[in-house]
């Protein structure tokens, strides 16, 4: 029997859903990680890691790379479908830092942490790209 779904943003939101999803996806945006570098800017641990990639490869989102190396070498990428993914998200991420920006009793996590790590070019991105962006699929009301 199939999954039923009120609409596609349902689907995707769960697909994407939870609190490392979006984030994984950031990291890996515009380039491949290694498990330890996931593991290191995620602050999370290598079994919760592993089955949220393992969603995501399941959903097509990320892809998996095995190098024939020793000590053995993985790499994780978003597949075309997860940098359409990505680019969706992109504006999802800046719509919700504005709702936030003039609220102290919130704070967005990946941003801070990406700051933090020097890595803030991820959100960066979103932000250059998001006049761009808009102009593409945000229609004038």
């Amino acid at each position: 029997m199939a999954k039923m779904f009120n609409t596609g943003a349902d689907y995707a939101l769960s697909i994407i859903g939870g609190k490392w999803k979006p984030v994984i996806l950031y990291l890996l945006a515009g380039h491949p990680r290694r498990t330890g570098e996931l593991v290191k800017q995620l602050g999370t641990s290598h079994k919760v890691l592993s089955d949220q990639l393992r969603e995501l490869i399941d959903a097509g989102i990320v892809d998996r790379k095995s190098f024939n190396t020793i000590p053995p070498h993985v790499e994780y990428r978003l597949t075309a479908e997860g940098e359409n993914l990505y680019a969706a998200l992109r504006y999802l991420n800046y719509w919700g830092e504005q709702q936030v920006a003039d609220n102290p009793d919130i704070k967005i996590m990946c941003t801070d942490k990406m700051k933090a790590l020097g890595e803030d070019g991820l959100c960066v991105i979103t932000k250059q790209h998001l006049h761009h962006w808009k102009q593409e699929i945000v229609k004038p009301g």
